[in-house]
């Protein structure tokens, strides 16, 4: 994790071992076809029962974009988790490489 501040809303945060178990993750479902990516979608696939795990970025701007998933989660019992953003970028990018 980098030195910047997180919001302290972003909770729980993954640390740097979990992250990299999660990019993990995040790289074996773009594989599959089965990466959604943005608010929108995830809100979609936790409403349908699809979803088996939601990543979510810790320094979005503004986070209240996201501040309603976790809610979400907990209600269909999905886990989820947020990590840092450049992380993610960095992740998403090479996979899209």
């Amino acid at each position: 994790m980098t030195g910047e501040a997180v919001n302290p809303k972003a909770y729980p945060l993954a640390d740097g071992q979990l992250t990299i178990t999660i990019l993990d993750l995040v790289q074996q479902a773009f594989n599959f076809k089965q990466l959604k990516k943005g608010a929108n979608e995830a809100t979609k696939t936790l409403n349908r029962g699809i979803a088996e795990f939601i990543v979510m970025a810790a320094d979005t701007e503004p986070l209240e974009i996201l501040l309603h998933l976790p809610l979400l989660a907990e209600d269909k019992n999905v886990p989820q988790m947020k990590v840092q953003i450049q992380q993610l970028k960095d992740a998403i990018e090479k996979l899209l490489i």
